[in-house]
């Protein structure tokens, strides 16, 4: 006899990440920017002192207290994970009962839906108006479908939207509901954080990544804040050792620069402005409906034309990132940016105006 899968096995799909070899990477969201070059040696050494033969620290204790320090947060409030993504999972998987349901708040990143979907929770969708959020409308909509667990990325992945720190705290205030505020893209520009509530409102949950403004994507690392009640819930169900000594030991070199770690996202917004800057003529001269202005590292183009200029761009051998029906495209490089740039208007039969 074979054995089949069960029916929710069978619907599920891989996360599309993109294979292949490209000369012009700009759909992950990663910096182009490598602070392993920069801090070679000090992550040379952190690797001669490393006992391969011994678990990692399965506290993650240095680790956090690097974090808690860049931060300003009580190390005992901070989990670190193998990526945010690691900690998603045990957040959607665990803390919702089969009889609640999640609310998301769409356009999103997408792997909110895929984790509720393999362990089977419930989940509503609420559409963003003019892909912003109001934070009436969400209360609403979590009294009204009898929401347990909110969450949304701020500033927004996909859009690049950001919800003001006020409004924020305003939400969360105003349920008792678990709300988790994933701030993988607040590096950027911090002033819309949440993060030091974490704690202080026994209902929030902050996410934090080292993927995107520190630029270190490659080594896995993500951080959850919250109560000491929830951390404590975090480290019973996280594997054991679940953070290699190799990424606890590069998180804590990287941490120690917060000079350097400033100084790249602010080099990183600046290619997104002259991005966002270069591609401004498109929707002005009426070829996309929409560029939106960014305070993180990538763009959002609104465009009916999206499946398109995608496989044009790979033809080309660019790659960018499709998504809720438009396109988002990494900052990159200056000569990157030149070459995506130039391509559209290409695509679009425009003439670039030099500068």
């Amino acid at each position: 006899m074979a054995y089949i899968l069960n029916e929710k096995l069978k619907n599920l799909v891989p996360y599309s990440g993109s294979a292949g070899v490209y000369d012009v990477r700009l759909d992950a969201n990663e910096s182009f920017l490598n602070p392993g070059e920069l801090f070679k040696e000090e992550l040379q050494a952190a690797l001669l002192e490393m006992p391969l033969n011994r678990y990692p620290d399965p506290s993650c204790r240095k680790l956090r207290e690097a974090f808690g320090k860049a931060y300003r947060i009580a190390p005992e409030r901070v989990v670190a994970g193998n990526g945010s993504d690691e900690l998603l999972s045990l957040l959607l998987g665990a803390f919702l009962q089969d009889d609640q349901k999640l609310l998301t708040l769409e356009p999103d990143f997408s792997m909110y839906g895929v984790y509720a979907e393999i362990y089977g929770k419930q989940m509503v969708s609420m559409e963003k108006e003019n892909m912003e959020i109001h934070v009436d409308s969400v209360l609403e909509k979590m009294e009204r479908e009898q929401a347990d667990v909110l969450i949304f990325s701020n500033p927004c992945n996909p859009v690049s939207s950001v919800l003001k720190r006020d409004d924020v705290v305003r939400l969360i205030r105003s349920t008792d509901k678990l709300v988790i505020v994933d701030e993988a893209y607040m590096d950027f520009d911090s002033e819309d954080s949440v993060v030091d509530l974490a704690g202080v409102c026994d209902n929030l949950i902050v996410l934090k990544t080292c993927s995107k403004a520190w630029g270190c994507a490659g080594i896995r690392l993500g951080f959850a804040v919250s109560s000491e009640e929830i951390t404590g819930v975090l480290n019973a169900l996280r594997s054991p050792y679940n953070v290699s000594s190799f990424t606890q030991a590069a998180g804590c070199v990287i941490l120690n620069h917060a000079e350097y770690l400033q100084k790249a996202a602010e080099e990183m917004k600046a290619s997104a402005a002259k991005l966002y800057a270069g591609l401004l003529p498109l929707e002005k001269c009426g070829k996309v409906k929409r560029i939106r202005r960014s305070k993180t590292n990538f763009v959002f183009i609104e465009t009916e034309r999206a499946d398109e200029l995608h496989s044009a761009l790979r033809e080309r051998s660019i790659l960018i990132r499709k998504t809720a029906g438009n396109l988002r495209i990494t900052a990159g490089t200056e000569e990157e940016n030149r070459r995506v740039i130039e391509a559209l208007f290409e695509l679009f039969g425009e003439e670039r105006e030099q500068k």
